[in-house]
């Protein structure tokens, strides 16, 4: 009888319910799809990075003097003192380094850039997977990335050509397809580049007076990067107050991967402060309307009293009002996120399958549970002010 009771009042105040129902479907909704579209980015920037995060960068500070000319690189004995302070911490390691640079390439009568990498053949496979063809021999075979093979209509066995040092044109054979690692990576991003041989690669580059223009350190143990960098850093670099007598940067995928988690975390957070605002907005308007309801119910409150209904029973019966309007304000809200929130991260450039992952899907529940919860706390008062009445008073009430 309380809940009949409690669906006949909605029903005969619709408009009245539809605009408090309106607040908790909006509060809900951005809640949710903002919520979901954070957790689908977030997940799928930790995805992007998420391979490389067991990786020191190491880019070279300072000129040297080589041959009577000046250049920046890391030396054979720059290497020999890196991997010694390396072995210090661990001997589960990779350490590889590589040129790199950035070049025009002519791809039938078309001329893109490319990112150019030279390495040892042995090196390659340390770096980047191959997701077909074979590794590049010798001086004029290369493999490139698969977006870069997309936007280029690049295949096995198509050419491609390059400038030499000498001003000659070199033509490359494709041999591979390495996989994509997207832009936010630490290391090589395979996404525009075209990979080789260090002998193909100072063919049309050089090789930067015999210095490399980098080292990636890969760890097997992603904890043990920090000792490692701090190895490395007293190993090649000056005090902490002397900058100047720096020889290497340190980039620490790690510890960088931990800070981009509390940044999203803050963002996340914050989106919610700003949605929950709404919610606030809708608590307050069926605060309102259930006082009103109480208001324009006092004499039927007073009758229900007089024939014995209990006070937790009126209690109830409003609070089902105040709890019906949350759940199906809810529910429709978390269908309109569900609508809208793929096609947020579709915009966004990120995968339609991020919308299923545990972390976006778990806003459904979270956003039923606060909008049924605000409800019912709108509605406590207004439900405990109608079952206080004097059943005497409220019947006398017009």
């Amino acid at each position: 009888m309380i809940v009949s009771l409690a669906l006949r009042n909605l029903k005969l105040n619709k408009f009245r319910t539809i605009l408090s129902m309106i607040g908790i479907v909006i509060g809900v909704f951005a809640i949710c799809a903002m919520g979901m579209v954070s957790a689908g980015f977030t997940d799928e920037m930790n995805n992007m990075i998420s391979d490389t995060a067991d990786t020191l960068t190491l880019s070279p500070l300072g000129e040297k003097v080589v041959g009577g000319a000046t250049a920046v690189g890391f030396s054979e004995k720059d290497i020999r003192n890196i991997e010694s302070a390396t072995k210090s911490v661990t001997k589960g390691y990779d350490l590889v380094p590589y040129y790199s640079s950035q070049k025009p390439v002519t791809i039938g009568k078309e001329m893109t850039f490319a990112s150019v990498y030279g390495l040892d053949s042995n090196d390659m496979s340390r770096l980047v997977t191959l997701v077909s063809g074979t590794w590049p021999k010798g001086g004029t075979n290369v493999i490139v990335g698969e977006q870069f093979a997309e936007d280029n209509d690049l295949r096995i066995g198509s050419r491609i050509s390059f400038l030499g040092i000498n001003g000659q044109e070199i033509t490359c054979r494709v041999v591979g397809i390495m996989e994509n690692t997207g832009m936010l990576t630490f290391g090589i991003s395979t996404d525009s580049a075209v990979l080789g041989t260090t002998e193909w690669y100072t063919s049309i580059v050089g090789n930067n007076h015999g210095l490399y223009d980098s080292i990636i350190i890969k760890a097997q143990d992603p904890l043990e990067l920090s000792a490692i960098d701090a190895a490395i850093e007293k190993k090649m670099n000056g005090k902490e107050d002397k900058d100047s007598d720096n020889t290497v940067m340190i980039i620490n995928s790690y510890e960088l991967m931990d800070i981009f988690d509390e940044l999203m975390n803050m963002s996340s957070l914050f989106t919610t402060i700003i949605s929950a605002i709404s919610l606030l907005v809708a608590a307050v308007a069926i605060t309102n309307v259930m006082l009103m309801s109480v208001k324009e119910r006092t004499r039927e409150v007073g009758i229900l009293r007089s024939i014995g209904t209990y006070r937790s029973q009126i209690l109830q019966m409003f609070l089902y009002e105040a709890g019906l309007i949350g759940l199906i304000g809810s529910v429709l809200g978390v269908v309109m996120a569900l609508i809208v929130s793929p096609i947020f991260m579709m915009i966004m450039g990120l995968e339609f399958t991020a919308m299923f992952s545990v972390s976006v899907l778990s806003y459904v529940p979270l956003g039923v549970a606060v909008g049924l919860v605000v409800c019912l706390i709108s509605g406590l008062y207004p439900a405990w002010k109608a079952a206080n009445l004097n059943p005497v008073e409220a019947m006398s009430t017009d």
